[in-house]
């Protein structure tokens, strides 16, 4: 059985945690506890509820020595003066490496593809340096230039040709 107070939000919960604690008024606790009779959920939420509260009853605490807050005060204090690089050297220290060496191998294997497949220079084909076909390219980018001229030279000029 689905419970009518439970559906409609969290303040249920928050009603049965201050019925348990006993921080309810009269009118409040009697309505919820004749719910209860016919709801086995928050029964079982009370009962539950009331183990724990008894269990905190019964629980004692150890007994703080004197100079608990003097030797707390010094921990902070020792924590606070301590360089930022030694906390973070402990820190590493425990740290669980194992996850990192797979993470590691696989950048390796990326970096040395890329290198590998990119290299700083390149040879030229069939043993023309890479000046010398720049030079190629940019001479016939001049003479596509100069047949682009003369197209254009020759038809205002009346389609004659002096040489």
């Amino acid at each position: 059985m689905i419970c009518p107070l439970i559906t409609k939000s969290g303040a249920h919960t928050d009603l049965l945690l201050d019925y348990t604690a006993g921080r309810l008024d009269d009118d409040e606790r009697i309505r919820l506890e004749r719910h209860m009779e016919e709801c086995p959920a928050c029964a079982s939420f009370r009962m539950e509820q009331a183990a724990v509260w008894e269990a905190l009853d019964l629980w004692e605490p150890a007994p703080v020595s004197m100079d608990f807050n003097r030797r707390l005060w010094q921990r902070i204090e020792s924590a606070v003066a301590t360089p930022w690089y030694r906390s973070l050297a402990e820190s590493l220290r425990f740290a669980n490496w194992k996850p990192l060496i797979p993470l590691t191998a696989a950048v390796l294997v990326i970096a040395a593809g890329f290198v590998f497949d990119h290299p700083a220079r390149r040879t030229a084909v069939s043993g023309m340096t890479i000046r010398e076909a720049d030079q190629v390219e940019q001479t016939l980018d001049d003479i596509d230039l100069l047949h682009q001229l003369d197209a254009v030279v020759l038809p205002a000029s009346g389609g004659s040709k002096t040489m």
